[in-house]
């Protein structure tokens, strides 16, 4: 068996350090398995793994593993981050995906809104309501992992925001506050959050604030991309995805009104009816 310090491990950046088995312990309870069948799960790649290997390595191995040995809803929560990126390459899906998230937590929103500015006008990606708030998001999505969201970005989102709530505030006066908001599927860097505290930008990035990063919210939320449906092809994913249905509790609902009958199999549909009823939290 391979001893963690004996382990390197080659990230997605291209960065090499050793294994972090607590870490890795840290993103498997985060799925929702106790500490003892986490550590089960790290005996068994520390068996499977060479000494020198790379984090795909890892998440294909215990993918593999957590398929096999582990309920649904946590081998569904350990793949979240790589099937947000199999989403792309067009952001469209991920900002619809956003949208959802925030619907199931009492926004009313809207996708790809077209808003005058006091000097261009902006598509943005989504707007959010909630009471007398408005909020004009800016998702970020990158399809490659090791990419952070840089700080252009963050004044590409904020100098687009000033210019809506300038024309905003003149035509439907003060009685609605505006605000700016950068989501992404990554995380993103200190310049960022530096400026975002310094301006008052809202971010939510994969794992930031602590507690209510992206990952959280999808997982509490049961709004899993439908990416992780693992053995539909993935031509018939391609298809679902370009009918807007890029949830899981898209696709339940689908199922339910039998409106994918022309994309999946009757044994598909069987499938992946049945592993939506421990993923969805909104049935």
């Amino acid at each position: 068996m391979i001893t963690p310090l004996s382990l390197t491990i080659t990230k997605a950046s291209g960065a090499s350090e050793a294994f972090n088995e607590s870490k890795l312990a840290k993103s498997l309870t985060a799925t929702g398995l106790s500490t003892k069948e986490a550590s089960e799960a790290l005996d068994y790649l520390k068996g499977h793994l060479q000494r020198s290997v790379s984090t795909q390595d890892i998440h294909q191995q215990m993918s593999s593993y957590l398929r096999d040995h582990a309920p649904v809803n946590n081998y569904y929560n350990y793949g979240l981050k790589r099937a947000i990126m199999d989403l792309g390459p067009s952001g469209h899906p991920f900002e619809t995906l956003v949208s959802d998230v925030l619907r199931h937590y009492g926004y009313q929103t809207e996708v790809s809104v077209i808003v005058l500015g006091k000097c261009v006008t902006h598509e943005i990606d989504v707007v959010a309501r909630q009471k007398d708030k408005q909020f004009f998001i800016e998702c970020k999505f990158h399809n490659s992992a090791g990419i952070k969201t840089d700080v252009q970005v963050a004044l590409y989102t904020y100098a687009r925001y000033l210019d809506i709530k300038s024309a905003m505030e003149h035509g439907h006066g003060t009685q609605t506050t505006y605000h700016p908001w950068l989501v992404t599927n990554t995380k993103v860097t200190s310049e960022v959050l530096d400026y975002a505290k310094c301006v008052g930008l809202e971010v939510t990035s994969w794992t930031y604030p602590e507690g209510r990063g992206l990952s959280s919210l999808v997982m509490a939320a049961g709004l899993h991309p439908v990416t992780l449906a693992y053995y539909l092809p993935r031509f018939k994913i391609g298809q679902l995805l370009e009918r807007g249905i890029v949830t899981c509790a898209r696709l339940k609902e689908a199922i339910d009104k039998q409106s994918v009958s022309d994309i999946l199999s009757l044994s598909e549909i069987k499938r992946v009816h049945q592993d939506l009823q421990y993923i969805c939290q909104s049935k």
